[in-house]
């Protein structure tokens, strides 16, 4: 198999490609990096990617970081899934949900993440109130905007289920066990319980947890 996807599946941006790959249908081989042990920092990781973070794709030498652009490209590979529109307007009302992801919504669930999951299992840290507070701020912000479009429509870009869903939705892989304050966006909890009964999203929780216990 030629196509393999280098990732931590315990993380949020790992679970993205992961669902990704299983959304669109397309095989791979899944390299294990172990954040806990310092493989991203090992001299052959840093060569497909110097910035020493995962996931990342490798088609058969093609080398891809940044997961959104590694989930549009997993959708690229089988048109079929119709998970990136082919019309230019089209897909980029998609891929601007994507590029709000990275900059403003990763962000504010990030603190969450490191506060109740990180610290807590890897470290054994308390979580601080205060980034705790800050970053609930950020996320009921982001949550209102994007709890008016899910009102609009069955998913963020469309009424189909694009990469954009994919971008945003996968952090929701980790919402119970880091507390997100979602409870009173009622289309985000119809959104994410639509994501969750998707047959992609189900396997690739399977392997989340299996490398949790790992």
């Amino acid at each position: 198999m030629s196509l393999t996807i280098h990732a931590f599946p315990p993380s949020p941006r790992a679970f993205k490609v992961l669902f990704g790959a299983h959304q669109a249908g397309v095989d791979y081989e899944l390299k294990f990096v172990d954040l806990r042990k310092g493989d991203q920092n090992k001299p052959e990781f840093l060569a497909l990617n110097p910035n020493g973070r995962m996931p990342v794709l490798d088609d058969n030498g093609y080398v891809l970081w940044e997961s959104n652009a590694i989930v549009n490209y997993l959708a690229a590979k089988n048109p079929r899934c119709a998970l990136l529109p082919e019309d230019t307007k089209a897909r980029l009302q998609v891929e601007k949900w994507q590029f709000w992801e990275s900059v403003h919504w990763d962000q504010a669930c990030a603190i969450f993440a490191f506060e109740r999951l990180v610290k807590k299992v890897f470290r054994g840290e308390p979580e601080s109130e205060s980034e705790i507070a800050r970053g609930t701020e950020m996320l009921n912000r982001l949550a209102k905007v994007l709890d008016g479009e899910l009102g609009k429509r069955r998913y963020v870009a469309s009424e189909q289920l694009t990469v954009a869903d994919i971008s945003i939705g996968s952090v929701m892989c980790i919402a119970e066990a880091v507390k997100f304050p979602l409870e009173p966006f009622r289309n985000i909890a119809r959104w994410q319980a639509d994501l969750k009964a998707l047959p992609a999203w189900k396997k690739t929780a399977e392997i989340q947890q299996k490398y949790m216990a790992a």
